[in-house]
């Protein structure tokens, strides 16, 4: 794999969609950046980062092999690979993927993911990955509502860039074999099989994670068993 290092930057998934678009092959480039100006989250969100103390970085990959249809398929083998990773430095009991891409310790936030993917025809093509892993920062904005860094939980300081060849060996296992991942994305699930407090269609509701459809969505069970299926900024964990 080829990595580009950037001590600023204003987002490294930009940074490969740009060279993509440009018509460049960016398959197994990694941009690292210390700080991004830019980091994105999910929809409008921001990732909020101090430089050079987490772990920011976007790859490309080639995932030909996968149906454009199966495409919520290659969100679940890089939660897996973070949890994979994770798990040889933190309690594993304590992390969890909530949905669709958010890897949690507990009840708070430590990496984020974005995937951005080329559709070609009937398959993908190009996906970009970017991962925002919070690892030796211990203060974070109060505007943020749950952040939570390696270094909060144990107190010991990491290597970045281990952190990114292990994050990278474990991503390309899980492509190699996605059969397993599956059952893995849905036992780590945060709130899988617990009743909790969500707010869906502009009402507070108590409600059960019992899954996901082929596409992705989220799909919950009322207290009445009438099933919910939501997509991404349809409902929100309270």
């Amino acid at each position: 794999m080829k990595i580009i290092r950037f001590k600023n930057i204003d987002s490294t998934n930009k940074y490969l969609q740009n060279l993509l678009e440009d018509g460049a092959d960016i398959i197994d480039n990694i941009v690292v950046a210390d700080f991004q100006s830019l980091g994105k989250g999910q929809g409008k969100n921001v990732w909020e980062s101090e430089s050079g103390k987490n772990l920011l970085f976007s790859l490309a990959l080639d995932m030909s092999c996968l149906k454009a249809e199966n495409q919520f398929l290659l969100t679940k083998m890089v939660s897996v690979a973070m949890i994979d990773v994770l798990k040889k430095y933190l309690p594993e009991e304590s992390l969890f993927i909530k949905w669709p891409n958010d890897i949690y310790f507990k009840d708070k936030k430590i990496a984020g993911i974005l995937i951005k993917n080329e559709i070609k025809g009937m398959m993908l093509g190009t996906s970009i990955i970017g991962i925002g892993l919070n690892v030796n920062q211990t203060s974070f904005d109060v505007s943020l509502p749950n952040p939570i860094s390696m270094k909060m939980i144990t107190g010991e300081d990491y290597d970045l860039e281990s952190i990114l060849n292990d994050i990278c060996f474990e991503l390309k296992a899980n492509i190699q074999h996605p059969t397993s991942i599956s059952p893995i994305y849905t036992n780590r699930l945060y709130r899988y099989r617990q009743w909790a407090t969500y707010q869906h269609q502009g009402s507070v509701k108590e409600m059960m994670i019992i899954g996901y459809d082929q596409f992705g969505r989220l799909v919950l069970k009322e207290k009445n068993d009438h099933e919910v299926v939501c997509d991404l900024k349809e409902i929100v964990f309270i």
